[in-house]
């Protein structure tokens, strides 16, 4: 065989560049399997998958380059020609060419052939431990495991390990675990070298707390996880007014068995007292463990009454007012009744003025704004939060939905992947970045966000609700069904219903819709969209169409209200007009349109009411248009097709399916 030759046709026939492209090519897509899978909870099999794929397809592209040639005209079978015995020659270009493509190929199939178990496993282990060994000063606070007679003081345990977590994290010399991170190991049997593993900690600080009465039993031992060796161990049995005590002890010892050298700051943190009342401390502890679950209308209500008794016995609790912020801002997110959004700003008006220098503060002021729609005060307070804590996973939610507000699309999403990727095991960033992708009308990306909760959190109700919406979005009626079954068989709530009249009306199955509404009103009385949906019912429900005028009036009187809170909510803008509309109210409805989409052109939903009002008021034409619009911004033309209030658009000539 001579090699000259073969080298030569090799070039003629472009095997070169495509093995160059595909090597390229490879490299990226192995390198975003192994950033995104991890996020979106794919198994480790999944990247290998990928990379059997890459292997295999390699020599079958080198194979089609020399056979096939890619022309204007189309691919042809490649026409290579001889020119000549001179033009063969090895010269030293062609060697470094020959140098550079299989170097390139063979550092492709070394970084990832691991994956392969092709390495043996001494050397594996010997290039993990060098590029992923965790800093000496790394440190997970697990969850104190609850050893009291009582399973309602699980909170107690919880929150002192939390609050052990929070003074290790204000510490610079230290790199500490998040707390959704390390306490997604709660109750579950996974031993510490695994858990350090998953976390990429050294250190693990684990406990059990003990409480009879007025008195506590805390047990804290430090583990170093790369040889499951006890670093330090200590039993305190004190009173429970000692609590502060026993966390500023523990943390010390932290310190001084890892042997940090803390900076003057870092010492200032760790002599600070809090000034709190016990039992204040205790009744916020057990607010903030009732606002980190699925935020329904019960924890809700349990979370303002814990954090409104710590404030009771402690008026200059700044923390409590946050805590209380929070839980109002979300009763008013379910319920859209403005007077829980005025108290909401009470509250964390008079956390700012107690404390300026407490993230929650501002995590709570940000989420505040946001809902008012001043956008720009939003991300300033969010900032402010991230600066006394880069780990507040929170501010950086708050932060991703206030660039979605703000029509910023991909600092949206930017940051909400920052956030999975800060706190991997934190449900709220997944059912975030779900409702994201929702409302961008990328149905098919925010299946496996909402599936990951179920599988955190399966008895997230609000999780399979959401998991059933997206479905019906898609036209998967029966996954769409059996997720909103398990919802409603979990925790009837407004959402829930709302979503299985929405996939009634669709059917056409008018009065069934009318019941889902109906007990969807039942549940959030003062969430306009939920009036005007059962208005919507009740037009097309025959013998019962009377009924839809009062529904949209009713609608239109808490939307108002809603606006009261943010002027420019270009939903609320939409919607009024689509109810406006329906009782004959052109010129409201005309304003209501323009206002909205002065406000959000490009967006779908905006175009989609856009439709339905105009179709409404006998526009037939510049509805069809708007819905046009809607389809091409990512709506659904099959949902479109069986909605009754597009009034047959759909099945003209006009209608335009991308």
């Amino acid at each position: 065989m001579d090699v000259q030759r073969f080298l030569a046709e090799m070039k003629d026939r472009r095997v070169y560049r495509i093995a160059v492209i595909y090597a390229a090519g490879s490299w990226a897509l192995l390198q975003v399997a192994d950033l995104f899978f991890p996020m979106l909870g794919l198994p480790e099999q999944a990247i290998t998958t990928v990379l059997a794929a890459v292997a295999l397809g390699f020599p079958i592209a080198l194979i089609l380059a020399w056979f096939l040639d890619i022309t204007p005209d189309g691919v042809v079978e490649t026409d290579a020609t001889d020119n000549g015995l001179g033009s063969l020659r090895l010269s030293p270009a062609r060697l470094a060419v020959v140098i550079i493509l299989t170097g390139l190929v063979f550092l492709v199939g070394f970084l990832y052939m691991d994956r392969l178990d092709l390495i043996g496993k001494a050397e594996e282990q010997q290039s993990s431990t060098a590029i992923t060994a965790p800093s000496e000063t790394s440190i997970a606070v697990i969850p104190f495991v609850n050893m009291s007679d009582m399973k309602e003081l699980e909170y107690f345990a919880d929150g002192l390990a939390e609050e052990i977590l929070n003074l290790l994290a204000r510490l610079n010399e230290l790199d500490v675990a998040a707390r959704t991170s390390s306490f997604y190991f709660k109750g579950r049997d996974v031993g510490i070298q695994e858990i350090a593993r998953h976390l990429g900690v050294r250190n693990v600080l684990e406990g059990s707390v003990r409480r009879q009465g007025n008195r506590v039993r805390v047990t804290a031992q430090l583990i170093d996880a790369s040889n499951g060796y006890h670093l330090w161990s200590e039993t305190y049995d004190r009173d429970s007014s000692d609590t502060f005590d026993i966390q500023d002890e523990i943390a010390r010892q932290v310190v001084a068995k890892l042997q940090v050298i803390l900076s003057d700051s870092s010492k200032k943190i760790l002599d600070q007292r809090p000034a709190l009342v016990p039992r204040a401390y205790d009744y916020y502890l057990r607010g903030r463990e009732y606002l980190r679950e699925s935020r329904g209308v019960d924890s809700l209500d349990q979370a303002v009454t814990l954090f409104t008794r710590a404030i009771a016995l402690d008026d200059g609790y700044a923390e409590a007012y946050a805590g209380l912020c929070d839980s109002l801002l979300g009763h008013y997110r379910i319920s859209r009744d403005p007077r829980n959004f005025k108290s909401a700003e009470k509250a964390c008006q008079n956390a700012l003025a107690l404390d300026s220098k407490v993230p929650a503060v501002y995590v709570a002021l940000g989420n505040l704004y946001r809902f008012s729609g001043e956008n720009a005060a939003a991300i300033r307070e969010f900032e402010r939060a991230l600066k006394l804590n880069p780990k507040a996973v929170d501010a950086l939610i708050g932060l991703a939905e206030t660039y979605e507000q703000d029509n910023k699309p991909e600092r949206a999403q930017e940051l909400f992947l920052q956030a999975i990727q800060l706190q991997p095991y934190y449900w709220h960033a997944y059912q975030r970045m779900g409702s994201f992708l929702f409302s961008a009308g990328r149905f098919d990306e925010a299946i496996p966000y909402y599936q990951r909760i179920t599988e955190m959190m399966p008895d997230n109700a609000g999780a399979f609700s959401d998991l059933g919406a997206v479905h019906y979005m898609l036209n998967q009626f029966e996954s769409a069904a059996l997720a909103l079954q398990k919802s409603l068989a979990l925790a009837p709530t407004a959402i829930a219903y709302s979503n299985a009249g929405a996939s009634l009306f669709l059917l056409r199955r008018f009065e069934e819709a009318v019941d889902m509404y109906q007990k969807a009103v039942e549940y959030a009385p003062d969430d306009f969209e939920n009036w005007g949906s059962l208005g919507d019912a009740y037009r097309y429900s025959e013998g019962l169409q009377e009924l839809a005028e009062p529904m949209y009036r009713n609608a239109i009187k808490l939307a108002l209200e809603s606006l009261e809170v943010n002027a420019n909510d270009v939903s609320t803008l939409g919607l009024l007009a689509h109810y406006e509309a329906n009782i004959g109210n052109r010129e409201q409805a005309l304003q209501y349109l323009a206002r909205a989409s002065a406000l959000a052109p490009k967006d779908l939903y905006v175009n989609y009411t856009t439709a339905t009002a105009l179709c409404a008021l006998g526009e037939t034409e510049q509805a069809l248009a708007a819905l046009n619009l809607a389809i091409r911004l990512g709506y659904s033309a099959t949902l479109a097709k069986a909605d009754a209030s597009l009034c047959g658009l759909t099945e003209l000539p006009g209608f335009q399916v991308p």
